[in-house]
């Protein structure tokens, strides 16, 4: 085996939709068990085109969570590059989702939580017993996190990072008045507090993962 192919096997460069802190940053961890390099894109559909132009090994794609079913999205992207695509593996993740808050922030102050379209789908009742509570789309969990701590100026948000974050409706309100859901890591990855665990409406919520990679010769 050469240097090369040994590279590949052992230490892949693995795409991933989201920002450091994202379940599927999580799940690349879990599949390689931290020998792999997690590379991050903006969208699923940029993903899947690191692996077309060769910049990545392998993508991992979410496509089914017990909560919600059927990843809006993702099924219909792979059905689109299916005869690109090899499926190399699948494997499930635990998701436990929390709300996070700037320090100072708690259930009494907060009134806005940014996440991904999946993750407040899977956290309704939520947001159904606490009335007062807005859902906010945001493009990612980690993403929303790092974007609400440089509000605190917990982070820096780079210039290609700093166009209307989440939270850009209701800038002029309390910061404290912010929250996001997303996993307990990143709290501590951007500086933020745990202000509830375990939000989602299933215990046992858990997302499937594909784990792909271009087919011999292909490149778009």
């Amino acid at each position: 085996m050469s240097m090369i192919e040994m590279r590949v096997a052992t230490h892949p460069h693995v795409a991933y939709q989201g920002e450091p802190g994202a379940y599927s940053e999580m799940a690349i961890a879990r599949e390689w068990r931290g020998t792999a390099t997690a590379v991050a894109a903006p969208t699923f559909a940029d993903t899947i085109g690191l692996l077309g132009r060769g910049r990545v090994d392998y993508a991992v794609i979410p496509v089914w969570n017990s909560t919600i079913g059927e990843i809006q999205g993702t099924s219909t992207l792979l059905a689109h590059h299916a005869s690109r695509l090899e499926t190399v593996s699948e494997l499930t993740v635990p998701v436990v989702h929390c709300l996070l808050g700037l320090p100072g922030a708690s259930l009494t102050t907060i009134r806005y939580v940014g996440s991904h379209p999946a993750a407040l789908a899977q956290c309704q009742r939520l947001f159904a017993t606490r009335e007062m509570l807005q859902p906010c789309v945001a493009h990612d969990t980690a993403g929303a996190a790092r974007e609400l701590a440089s509000l605190g100026r917990r982070v820096r948000l780079e210039a290609a990072q700093a166009s209307m974050p989440w939270f850009s409706p209701y800038a002029a309100v309390e910061p404290t008045s912010l929250a996001v859901i997303a996993g307990s890591s990143v709290a501590q990855l951007y500086g933020l507090v745990v202000i509830t665990e375990g939000v989602q409406d299933n215990p046992a919520n858990a997302t499937r993962f594909v784990v792909v990679k271009a087919k011999d010769g292909w490149r778009w």
